[in-house]
């Protein structure tokens, strides 16, 4: 059964684009004879900027991080309603977030006849290569194999994954030879140290098992990560009415 992203999570996603784009100046394309430029409005006044100008690629994205924030607010207000009496827990001392996730390096690797790729990555396994697809499916940002202390250990998670509506990170370990126990010792000692830093598992850890001859299927990971982010939802909301 396909689980569905929860009417708490999409209200929380929801009203943080209302928050992004209720800053953001105007901006429109212009064209005037046969020249397109970008306009914006700003402490009341209209400023232009040109193709020619330095600022304009800069400008360019800007407005198209907009329009695309438009169009996804355009769409989650035909499924869900914002509710104000939702607020963030500040209570609440993640083990992850913003801070640390930007600057957590990725692991890349170079070589042109490695077997498992994706976008930038060169992946290990077709597991984690599929993961990174039901990722890119739900739109969640993350970094392949970033290296990082956590209380005093270095560990490489498969993936970090930010979730900026709560300001948190969600870890996913895509375990693929859980038959060998050599290997699964040897994982034993990192998954301890994410639980003894207070990661939750099913929640801000996800630990997906499979085997040299089997790997959960996309759908079943897709299911694990929606799972933990609605979760994730329930755990920093608090319902005040």
């Amino acid at each position: 059964m396909r689980i569905e992203l929860s009417n708490e999570y999409l209200s929380a996603k929801l009203d943080r684009i209302n928050r992004i784009l209720d800053k953001q100046p105007a901006m429109y394309r212009h064209r005037r004879k046969d020249k397109q430029f970008i306009r914006y409005k700003q402490d009341g006044k209209f400023h232009e900027i040109h193709p020619a100008s330095a600022k304009y690629e800069e400008a360019e994205k800007r407005f198209c991080y907009v329009e695309n924030l438009k169009k996804l607010q355009k769409q989650l207000e035909t499924v869900v309603r914002v509710r104000s009496n939702l607020k963030i827990r500040t209570d609440i001392k993640h083990t992850l977030t913003y801070d640390d996730y930007v600057k957590l390096v990725p692991h890349t690797t170079k070589d042109a006849d490695h077997p498992y790729s994706h976008k930038q990555f060169y992946m290990r396994s077709r597991f984690e290569v599929t993961m990174a697809g039901v990722l890119d499916s739900l739109n969640l940002e993350y970094k392949y194999e970033p290296t990082f202390s956590i209380n005093g250990y270095l560990v490489s998670p498969d993936f970090v994954v930010y979730i900026p509506e709560f300001n948190c990170c969600i870890i996913i370990e895509c375990e693929g030879v859980t038959d060998e126990l050599n290997y699964v010792n040897k994982n034993g000692y990192k998954l301890a140290e994410y639980l003894y830093s207070d990661l939750i598992m099913g929640m801000t850890l996800i630990v997906l098992k499979g085997t040299r001859t089997h790997m959960p299927s996309p759908e079943l990971m897709r299911n694990e990560v929606v799972s933990a982010i609605n979760l994730l939802a329930s755990y920093c909301l608090l319902d005040e009415s």
